[in-house]
Order: structure tokens, then C-alpha cells, then sequence
């Protein structure tokens, strides 16, 4: 028999809303009202800002719209007991936060509402830039985190995710918006096959108090240049696991198709099932849920892009092939371990963004390449370059051309990027005379920040600490 929304401790609410601030305003008030929060004293807000830049060329569906933000500061703003409140984000690894935050509008959205008045006790920085606490996690992947500590020393956690696609977790919503809590160094440990155990990890140091999820616009493909589907809510809540459970259903995926939330249940954390959340707002019902999906259909090829990396090259009929393996070969004993959420995640976004900024012809014009990843066996190379993408891979080459290896654990899209483009001729963004420059203006702002606030130092005094000490 059903539980009666009585019996179900937790709850998420969906409103119906457009990217009007004034619209997204009401509606977190009536979430704040409903959850019965009155947020004081340091606030922390984190957005999704994965990656942005000119949305002519990779759109606007990867990161939380800038109206959801200036909403949520807006009403921030008027809570009397609140003193200060804090923008942290760091973008995806190798690209200053500085440059998305300018194309995802935040900027200026801050101008705004400092010309308005409004902007006194907030402040907008990178997490890259802050100085950092460690914090126990005591996990499967992490034992501790490095976290901001602007972040880290805050009372109340405003977590505003966005609902899209990933091309290895199926979707990212507030559970997984951790992810971004953590700067380069600390990300990119066990970013391989314990990828949902880091996910879970996380959240013992990033649980938030009020989710604001960003649905209005979902992303399509892959994460980082999405393409937008019209959904036309915000999802509120205060349980990151409820309110994934909500979006999961309605991109029509069960609980077990998003192994971040499989591993957080398994682990402990609740609610395990729909079941167990209170519907309300403007839905209420798991019907409902199915009938908002709708508006998401048809889950065609532009749904899943890039998922399949040899199936996109073939469908941009590509002298460019990727061989994919697992990390460890089956034993006697031994099960095998697959990787899908390293290297071949790295090389996704890379495909994804390229097609973008490149075009479909740039692939088909492509000079032949082999891009490894794993132990996939023997291959026959035809005479081809070949790249080792990872630490783990290995395969026994015949007829070989110029052989590179990127020996690292994990391969980032920005660790491929410029060496994929010269090795096929495709135009990247790293050698663009236009946006070259000022991808270097922004590391180097970014730099003489962590230089001024002495970052950079303490990055050297936690590796002497903790590493070097153990080394000696």
C-alpha cells in the first residue's frame, strides 16, 4: 500500500518557474517557507559551473543559469541574520574558474546587484584561490579533503545543482555537485572505477541545507556542452539523495542507473526509494514525474552524444579510433575492473567540445590516429600514430607509427586536448589567437591571487607535511 505523505519523512518540492529572477525568487522563498530554514549567519552558495564559455559556440545548458543565482543572492540578501555570504565553485580540471564564472554571466550578476546595492556582503571567488582546511572524511575513496575555507567555516550550505546528463553517470544533479568542492589536486584522486565511492565520500563534508536545483533548462549529451531541453521547474529540497532520486525519475532513470546514488543507499543514506519522498508543490505523484519526463523525449542519439566514442567517430566517419580496455585483466581468482569513468570520460568531453568548436568536417578531414585506453589487447596501428591515454594502459601494437604516452592517473580533457589536436589537425581553443590569451590572462589572475593570499604556500607546506616527510 502507498505511504500517505504523513508517513514519509522526506520531501521535495517542484514548482513550476522561467529563468524570470522575480519568478525563481518566489519560488525559493516558498522553499525556505515550506522546509521551515531561516538561513543566518555565513552562507555558503555553490552553483554548477563545470565549464562555460561563448554560448554561441557551446551553449548554455552545462552550468546554473545566472538568474537562478541572482535570485538566490536576492533572497539571501534579505534575510536579516544572514552576515555574509560566499560563491564558491571550481571548474573542471585545468581551467580557471575566473573564465566560466565570466561566461556563465555571474559576473555580471554581481555587477548588478552592486549597483542596486545588494552585493556589500557577498563575495564571488574561486575555490582554487582560497586557502583550505582538511577535513576528516574517513571514506572509501578519501580519508581527507582539502575544502575551502570560506566553504569549510560556513553555517548554512546553499547548493544550487544542475540537472543534466553525464556521459559516465548518466546524470549529475545535487549529489554530485560535490564533485566541485575539491580543487585539482584532491579531485583527481581515485577520479577512475571508485569514482561513486568519491561521490559518496564527499558528501560526509558536503551536505547542503537547501537545494536549489536548476531544471528549468536540462542538458542533453555531454555534461560539459550539453544541449538544452526545455523541463520548466526548480526542484527544492534539503536531502541531496531525495531530491537526485526525483530528477533521476524524471530523466528515466531507476535509482540503479546512477551509481553515485546506488553506492550512497548501499552506504547508508537515505531515502533508498521514491516511495519514501513526499511529492508537493506543483506535482505530487510519481505519475507526475513520468508525465514531466515527457517533456524531455525522445532519448535519441542527440540524448546520449558522446556516450560511445567509437560510434560518434564513425559517425562523423573519423580516421580517429578508440581502443578501450579494462584496467586490470581477469585472473584466476581475479575478476577484471573496468574504468569508465577516467581517461575515456576525459576523452568524451574532448570529442564533444571539439565537434563544437571544430566542426562534424574537422573529424572527417582528421589525420589517422589510435587512442588507447586500458589493456585492449593487440591492435593493428596501419602505420598510425598511436596515443597511451593513462597511467594503466598498455596493448600489443603491430606496424605502429609515433608512439605517446600521457602517463597519467587520470587523463583530464585539458591534459588531451592540445596534443589530440596537433596529432589530428583538428582547431582547439589552446591554439585560437582569440581565446589563447585569454585563457592566460585568467591563469595569471588566478596565480597572483594564490600568490597574495599565500595559497600557494600552504600548497607547499601540506605537500612537505603529509608527503614528503612520508617519503624521507
Amino acid at each position: 500500500m502507498e505511504k500517505t505523505s504523513q508517513d514519509k519523512p522526506f520531501k521535495v518540492l517542484i514548482l513550476n518557474a522561467d529563468y524570470s529572477p522575480a519568478r525563481i525568487q518566489e519560488c525559493i522563498q516558498k522553499g525556505l517557507a515550506e522546509f521551515g530554514l531561516k538561513p543566518a549567519g555565513r552562507v555558503f552558495v555553490k552553483p554548477n559551473v563545470v565549464f562555460a564559455h561563448d554560448q554561441k559556440v557551446y551553449g548554455n545548458a552545462s552550468f546554473t543559469a545566472p538568474s537562478v543565482l541572482e535570485a538566490t543572492l536576492r533572497v539571501l540578501d534579505a534575510e536579516g541574520q544572514v552576515s555574509k555570504i560566499y560563491i564558491g565553485e571550481k571548474s573542471a580540471v585545468g581551467i580557471p574558474t575566473r573564465l566560466c564564472y565570466k561566461y556563465a554571466g555571474y559576473y555580471d550578476v554581481m555587477k548588478k546587484l552592486r549597483s542596486e546595492g545588494k552585493a556589500g556582503k557577498t563575495d564571488l571567488f574561486p575555490f582554487e584561490e582560497d586557502l583550505r582546511t582538511v577535513k576528516f572524511v574517513g571514506g572509501a575513496a578519501h580519508s581527507t579533503v582539502r575544502l575551502s575555507r570560506k566553504m569549510a567555516e560556513s553555517d548554512f550550505l546553499v547548493y544550487l545543482p544542475k540537472l543534466k546528463r553525464h556521459c559516465v553517470s548518466n546524470m549529475t544533479g545535487a549529489v554530485k555537485l560535490n564533485i566541485g568542492i575539491v580543487c585539482d589536486d584532491d579531485r583527481s584522486i581515485r577520479h577512475d572505477f571508485l569514482l561513486d565511492e568519491k561521490i559518496v565520500d564527499l558528501l560526509s563534508v558536503g551536505y547542503p541545507d537547501f537545494i536549489v536545483m536548476d531544471a528549468v533548462t536540462i542538458g542533453a549529451g555531454n555534461e560539459a556542452v550539453p544541449t538544452p531541453r526545455q523541463l520548466g521547474v526548480l526542484i527544492l529540497g534539503v536531502n541531496p539523495v531525495a531530491v537526485d532520486l526525483v530528477g533521476s525519475r524524471i530523466m528515466g532513470y531507476h535509482r540503479d542507473d546512477i551509481g553515485y546514488l546506488k553506492r550512497a543507499v548501499e552506504r547508508g543514506y537515505r531515502p533508498a526509494t521514491l516511495e519514501e519522498i513526499e511529492i508537493t508543490g506543483d506535482y505530487h505523484s510519481l505519475a507526475d514525474l513520468d508525465r514531466l519526463g515527457e517533456r524531455l523525449k525522445p532519448y535519441d542519439n542527440d540524448w546520449y552524444r558522446w556516450d560511445n566514442v567509437p560510434r560518434e567517430l564513425e559517425r562523423l566517419k573519423s580516421p580517429v579510433k578508440l581502443f578501450q580496455g579494462p584496467v586490470h585483466l581477469p585472473r584466476e581468482g581475479k575478476p577484471q575492473v573496468d574504468c569508465p569513468y577516467g581517461c575515456v570520460m576525459g576523452i568524451k568531453m574532448v570529442c564533444a567540445s571539439l565537434e563544437l568548436y571544430a566542426g562534424s568536417l574537422a573529424f572527417r578531414k582528421a589525420k589517422p590516429l589510435n587512442l588507447i585506453i586500458g589493456k585492449p589487447g593487440e591492435i593493428d596501428c596501419h602505420g598510425h600514430p598511436v596515443i597511451f591515454l593513462g597511467s594503466c594502459s598498455q596493448a600489443r601494437l603491430k606496424n605502429p607509427g609515433k608512439i605517446t604516452r600521457i602517463d597519467k592517473c587520470f587523463t583530464t580533457a585539458t591534459d588531451m586536448m592540445l596534443i589530440f589536436g596537433l596529432q589530428t589537425g583538428i582547431p582547439t581553443p589552446y591554439t585560437d589567437p582569440k581565446m589563447l590569451p585569454e585563457f592566460i590572462i585568467y591563469f595569471l589572475k588566478t596565480a597572483g591571487v594564490k600568490l597574495f593570499t599565500g595559497r600557494y604556500l600552504q600548497d607547499v607546506w601540506f605537500f612537505i607535511k603529509y608527503w614528503l616527510m612520508k617519503k624521507l
